[in-house]
C-alpha cells in the first residue's frame, strides 16, 4: 500500500479493500494501515474479522508506524483507529490459547515485552495522539485508547477492561489508567469490570469528545488539525515529555526540571518565532504554515 497516498478514510470499507474520497486501496493483509492527510498520519488496525486483536504481528507493525511517525517532520498528529466495526477487542484468541495450553514462558514473555513496548513508544510518543474509538474498546484495545492524547468516541462505542473476567492481570494498562482517570474510578474499572458506553466513558474521563455515530474519525481529524495548527511542535513535544517525566516525582524535584525546561526552551527558534510574532504582528503563529 503506497503511505503516500493522501486522503481521509473511513473505517467501515477496510476488510481488505478501503474507500479513499473515492479512491479505492486495497489493505493486503498488512496488519496497520498506513495513510496521510497533510499533517496528519492515520494508522488503521486491520484485523476487522476479528475485530483488531492485538496480535503479535499487529503489535510490533504499530509500534514500527508510531515510531516512523515520530522520526517524519512532516507528521504533526497521529490518529488511531479500527477497520471495521471495531476500534480492537484486546488479546488476541491464539495468544489466549497459548495461555491455557501452558505454552513455552519464553513466547508468552516475547508478547509481553511487545506490547510492553509499544505503549512506551505510544506514551511517549513526540506527536499528538489521537484514538477514534467505533465499536468496541476492549482490554488491551482499550488501553490502546487510553494511552492516546485525546479520545474521540461515538455513544455506542463500548470500553471495558475485561482482564481479571478471564484471570489475565490488566498489567501493562493499570500503570498509566490513572493517568486519565481518578484512581477511585480506575480501581472500579480494573477490579470489577463492566461495559461502559461511550456516554458513560465520557462521564468518566475515558473519553474527551464525543460525536454522532459514524462521526468519531471526522471528529479525530479535526481536533488534530486544529491543535497542530494551534501549538509548536516542538512545544507540544517537549510539554509530553516533561508530562511524562514528571509524573510520580516530589514537587521540589518535578519544578526544578520544569525550571530547567523552562529556561533552555527559550532558545528554542519555535519559541523565538511565537514571541516574535506575538510582539510584532499581535497574533501567534498558524503553526501548520511554512516558516
Amino acid at each position: 500500500m503506497d503511505s503516500n497516498m493522501v486522503g481521509h478514510l473511513t473505517p467501515e470499507g477496510a476488510a481488505g479493500v478501503r474507500p479513499v474520497f473515492g479512491v479505492t486501496m486495497t489493505a493486503m493483509n498488512n496488519p496497520v494501515l498506513i495513510d496521510e492527510d497533510g499533517p496528519v498520519r492515520l494508522l488503521t488496525l486491520n484485523d476487522p474479522e476479528r475485530a483488531n486483536p492485538l496480535s503479535w504481528e499487529l503489535v510490533i507493525a504499530l509500534t514500527e508506524a508510531l515510531r516512523s511517525a515520530a522520526d517524519a517532520p512532516e507528521v504533526r498528529a497521529v490518529i488511531l483507529t479500527g477497520a471495521g466495526r471495531h476500534f480492537s477487542a484486546g488479546a488476541d484468541l491464539s495468544a489466549l490459547q497459548q495461555v491455557a495450553t501452558g505454552s513455552h514462558s519464553d513466547s508468552l514473555r516475547r508478547d509481553s515485552e511487545s506490547l510492553r513496548e509499544l505503549f512506551e513508544v505510544l506514551l511517549g510518543h513526540p506527536k499528538l495522539t489521537i484514538a477514534a474509538v467505533h465499536g468496541a474498546a476492549i482490554g488491551g484495545g482499550c488501553g490502546l485508547a487510553t494511552a492516546c492524547d485525546l479520545v474521540v468516541a461515538e455513544p455506542s462505542s463500548v470500553f471495558a477492561y475485561t482482564e481479571v473476567t478471564i484471570g489475565y492481570v490488566p498489567a501493562l494498562v493499570l500503570t498509566f489508567l490513572t493517568r486519565r482517570v481518578a484512581g477511585q474510578v480506575a480501581r472500579r474499572l480494573l477490579l470489577d469490570p463492566e461495559r461502559i458506553s461511550g456516554e458513560r466513558a465520557m462521564e468518566l474521563g475515558l473519553v474527551d469528545h464525543l460525536v454522532d455515530a459514524g462521526n468519531a474519525l471526522d471528529r479525530a481529524h479535526d481536533l488534530a488539525v486544529s491543535m497542530a495548527r494551534k501549538g509548536s511542535a516542538a512545544a507540544i513535544a517537549t510539554t509530553k515529555k516533561l508530562l511524562n517525566e514528571t509524573v510520580g516525582m516530589g514537587w521540589r524535584e518535578a519544578l526544578a526540571q520544569a525550571a530547567e525546561v523552562n529556561a533552555s526552551h527559550r532558545l528554542h527558534p519555535e519559541c523565538k518565532r511565537g514571541v516574535k510574532t506575538f510582539l510584532e504582528e499581535k497574533r501567534t503563529p498558524d503553526w501548520l504554515e511554512e516558516e
